[in-house]
């Protein structure tokens, strides 16, 4: 004759406590990675956001350096005396929250009366941290 085992009310309760550490064990793994997996995201999407940012600014500054260049070719146009300025651009011009600032010198070429060499730095936000510089020299013919 077989014998038929049964489990006692204790065995029971203790395997079912065993059963829910487990089944907490497991979910405190999964929140755990679940938070370092959202931390990661939030970090790189910080990242791209300074990356983003500062390429805006370099490319901004660019295109300061180039009305800075126009600026002082119509300046010589309609003076030959001219030898440069600090042009300070507001921020409201450039519909941009932040100003620039562009500093442009002018040099007579020696033996060419027609041309002037123009060194330009443009410093665009000049207020800020996270900045750019553009200083580049262009000579243009009057």
């Amino acid at each position: 004759m077989k014998k038929i085992q049964t489990s006692s009310s204790a065995e029971i309760l203790r395997h079912d406590r065993c059963r829910r550490g487990s089944m907490l064990i497991i979910f405190m793994v999964s929140l755990a990675m679940l938070s370092l997996t959202a931390a990661a995201l939030v970090r790189v999407t910080l990242l791209h956001r300074s990356m983003v940012r500062s390429n805006e600014v370099r490319i901004q500054s660019e295109w300061l350096f180039h009305s800075a260049v126009a600026r002082a070719a119509s300046q010589l146009k309609t003076n030959a005396d001219y030898n440069g300025e600090e042009w300070k651009i507001e921020a409201e011009s450039l519909g941009q929250s932040s100003s620039a600032v562009a500093k442009i010198s002018v040099e007579t070429i020696d033996g060419k009366t027609n041309e002037r060499r123009i060194a330009i730095s443009v410093i665009y936000p000049p207020d800020n941290v996270q900045r750019a510089t553009v200083s580049r020299t262009v000579t243009i013919s009057l």
